[in-house]
């Protein structure tokens, strides 16, 4: 593990490192991954180098990127954006960058650590997320961890010739202490 900051069963999440760069951009550019996150523009890893700079020097981000443990390899990256320090929010963000690396649990962990980090470490009281309506795969996952659909944004995004609905989900400090008071 290199600079290891949560660390997971499989995965750990660390830093962004130059190199990491190609991941990211590859989460928004491959296809696969576009499909549920409605990229219409192409990025390229040097944008990507700029951009998580400059998500590293905003106060109100928190960047990571996802590594398997074994072998060490990024495959994602997650991230706390529009923190309300005073509110004591923030929404949430993850993308695994290829096919081959999902279902294999390292999304579902990831949240977990995220969600334990924001309420534990960082007292959050709220985090929120946006997701498309038809990633059904994603929505679960989001409830096993404890988030709650709590509105629809109806076609609020346009993709593939057509709007699709986004749903509000959310999970607080409450929800969160409840699920894991049995542990």
């Amino acid at each position: 593990m290199t600079n290891p900051f949560l660390i997971g069963e499989k995965i750990y999440l660390r830093s962004p490192l130059p190199g990491d760069e190609k991941i990211y951009a590859l989460s928004e550019n491959h296809p696969d991954a576009r499909s549920y996150l409605y990229n219409a523009l192409p990025t390229s890893p040097n944008w990507h180098w700029e951009q998580i700079q400059n998500k590293m020097n905003d106060h109100n981000t928190i960047l990571l990127t996802i590594a398997t443990i074994n072998p060490d390899e990024p495959v994602g990256n997650t991230a706390f954006v529009r923190i309300d320090w005073v509110g004591r929010m923030a929404t949430f963000y993850i993308a695994i960058a290829e096919s081959k690396n999902r279902s294999k649990g390292y999304g579902s962990e990831a949240t977990r650590l995220m969600i334990a980090y924001a309420f534990d470490t960082l007292n959050f009281n709220r985090v929120q997320l946006h997701v498309s309506a038809d990633n059904e795969r994603a929505v679960k996952t989001y409830q096993k961890t404890g988030f709650r659909i709590e509105g629809t944004l109806r076609q609020a995004m346009f993709f593939g010739n057509r709007y699709h609905d986004f749903y509000v989900m959310g999970i607080l400090k409450q929800d969160w202490e409840k699920i894991n008071s049995g542990k």
